[in-house]
């Protein structure tokens, strides 16, 4: 191997002159043509994505199988033993949190909120130990039995491979950003056999950018995962889903019931996640036991509600299919009793895994819940109404729809990624109301979702992504500055005055012997000097200067500028060399710099507008 890179980098140092010409020319071709080069990018994010998915959906099935001897947690809960449900998550717990104290950077997040934190507060970039250390930690959580889904996971492992790919070549933030959504459409895409959905959720979710530009790149991908993994598990969706049918035209309104009830769980779930989170850090205050502590309780309340514990797929499919076993520690109950008690316990467990440390994503378990809710809200109403209304397996499936919308602020995404896997139109009109009313009941407590609920507790504004990765694309370089004059700190104070006045700058720099700021000077840094003409041969400019000044480097962006110019009254602002923050090349004003900001804006706006079009 190491004989064929020497080769090639004799042929490539051999080239002549025009051969580099041609070569370096060609390669700014390549980059110029923006989508053409994301597009030939995506097909190996595609294919490294789907592998990426196959490889977390088994290394779950080969953890749950060690644990129970079956792929599936459903499948082993008849002749499971009772201390399985102990020791695993417990065991599992531990293996999490050895992994989270030891390999994850404390204080970042992990999952699909992690994903929309890289590309708030990094550019899209994304550590690979971080990456592989949540990949490894969610495995062994859902498959040791954690309440949490393998979406989120293989959401976040598709957005690591992309971003690797992005950082490699060396990537624009904007480019990162698209390449980062195919990542992201590929794993939804490989989790639910749905590349539709899967497109939809990289622009609903993460990117909030429909534009032409992004959208090839993030469908070539998506398509190229879901053909992979169809190869592998054939072309099954996730869910086995019987035909829908609605009764009547009077369903219509017990369906937008539903999408309220869906949208105040959505909205219960997420407020349970903070206090338990503070209960954890009180009574367990080392990080590394919180998931074990939080199995040990998992584990306990699976004695009673076994069907809590993993994915729970299994278990969802019973409600669509309405073959439910209404079965709690030996007694059968009505089945209306027993969907409220896994409703309840299953909504606390996800919340508690969660908020343990647990890997493993919020997507499978909004789709349980919300399945359990349907039922239970489909039993209700069709034992009150059954000539006008479905049986609890209808609504089941529209619930699963709904709560996922509501939980994910993303109803379109839910909408198409249900309507792709059921293939049944008549689904449609239901399916809509209740995913838009769940959405807009969950929006009234607030835009948070389970991806950002997180990040906004830390302060992580996650609405603002794309606006600050055009800022961020803007180098300080291109901002119109200007030259400034300057004097030495040896110069008396009638030189600098004079200085002042001539140069109409509203600023001078006062520099040491070496031409290098020690400080500067404005009107209000002059005006206690103005009024007693005797000082002015007294008095040196090095007096006078103001040294305690913010300064901007020449390889910052418009981001940083923006954010000094808020934090401070001041209106301008040097402009030093990246090598010496002393050595000034001009002064940035408040006025150049929001200026470019509103072109931006413009522009962006039109670009999309054109897009659109």
């Amino acid at each position: 191997m190491l004989g064929i890179i020497r080769k090639t980098e004799g042929r490539i140092a051999g080239m002549t002159p025009w051969m580099r010409r041609q070569r370096s020319r060609f390669s700014d071709w390549i980059h110029e043509q923006d989508t053409l080069y994301l597009s030939g990018l995506a097909i190996l994010v595609g294919i490294l994505s789907g592998y990426g998915a196959l490889l977390l959906r088994f290394g779950i099935e080969w953890v749950s199988l060690a644990w129970t001897g079956e792929r599936i947690w459903e499948d082993a809960m008849p002749t499971l033993p009772w201390y399985v449900y102990i020791a695993a998550p417990v065991i599992g717990g531990l293996a999490a949190g050895w992994i989270n104290t030891r390999w994850l950077p404390a204080g970042q997040t992990r999952g699909v909120a992690g994903v929309l934190e890289s590309l708030s507060e990094r550019s899209g970039r994304i550590d690979g130990r971080h990456s592989t250390s949540d990949t490894v930690g969610s495995i062994i959580g859902v498959g040791s039995g954690a309440s949490a889904g393998r979406e989120g996971p293989t959401v976040a492992l598709g957005a690591a491979i992309a971003s690797y790919v992005g950082q490699r070549l060396k990537l624009s933030e904007q480019q990162m950003r698209t390449l980062i959504g195919c990542g992201v459409a590929s794993g939804i895409a490989s989790s639910f056999n749905a590349p539709i959905a899967g497109v939809l959720f990289a622009l609903e979710v993460i990117l909030a950018d429909y534009a032409i530009s992004t959208f090839s790149p993030i469908v070539i991908s998506s398509v190229i995962a879901t053909v992979i993994t169809r190869a592998e598990l054939g072309n099954f969706p996730a869910f086995t889903i019987p035909e829908y049918r609605l009764v009547s035209g009077w369903e219509i309104p017990i369906y937008v019931g539903l999408g309220i009830f869906c949208g105040l769980l959505a909205e219960a779930w997420l407020r349970m996640m903070p206090p338990i989170r503070k209960r954890l850090e009180r009574h367990v205050p080392k990080p590394a036991y919180r998931p074990a502590a939080a199995g040990l309780v998992l584990g306990l309340c699976a004695l009673v509600v076994p069907q809590i514990m993993s994915v729970g797929y299994g278990t969802v499919d019973s409600m669509l299919w309405e073959r439910l076993d209404p079965t709690l520690l030996h007694w059968a109950l009505p089945v209306t009793a027993f969907l409220a008690v896994v409703l309840l316990v299953k909504v606390f467990a996800t919340a508690l895994c969660a908020a343990g440390g647990f890997g493993g994503g919020e997507i499978g378990p909004s789709i349980f819940i919300g399945a359990t809710a349907g039922a239970l809200y489909g039993g209700i109403v069709h034992h009150l109404m059954p000539f006008i209304s479905e049986t609890y397996g209808g609504y089941a499936l529209v619930a699963a729809g709904a709560m996922m919308a509501a939980a994910l602020q993303a109803p379109m995404t839910t909408i198409l990624m249900v309507f792709e896997m059921s293939g049944d139109y008549h689904i449609m009109v239901p399916l809509m109301a209740s995913c838009i009313v769940a959405t807009l009941v969950k929006r009234a407590f607030g835009h948070e979702s389970v991806f950002t609920e997180v990040l906004e507790a830390r302060g992580i504004d996650t609405a603002w992504t794309r606006e600050r990765s055009w800022m961020r694309a803007v180098p300080v370089r291109k901002i119109p500055w200007r030259a400034t004059p300057e004097v030495s700190e040896h110069a008396k104070l009638e030189e600098l005055k004079r200085v002042y006045v001539s140069s109409g700058k509203g600023c001078v720099q006062v520099v040491d012997d070496d031409g290098l700021m020690i400080g500067i000077v404005t009107f209000g840094d002059l005006q206690q000097w103005l009024l007693d003409p005797t000082l002015d041969q007294i008095v040196l400019a090095g007096e006078v200067a103001n040294r305690n000044i913010s300064v901007i480097s020449e390889d910052g962006n418009l981001l940083q500028a923006i954010n000094m110019f808020d934090r401070e009254s001041f209106e301008q602002m040097p402009v030093v060399a990246y090598d010496n923050p002393r050595r000034v090349l001009g002064i940035l004003s408040r006025n150049a710099v929001f200026s470019t900001y509103h072109a931006l804006i413009v522009k962006h706006g039109e670009e999309s507008a054109g897009d659109h079009g």
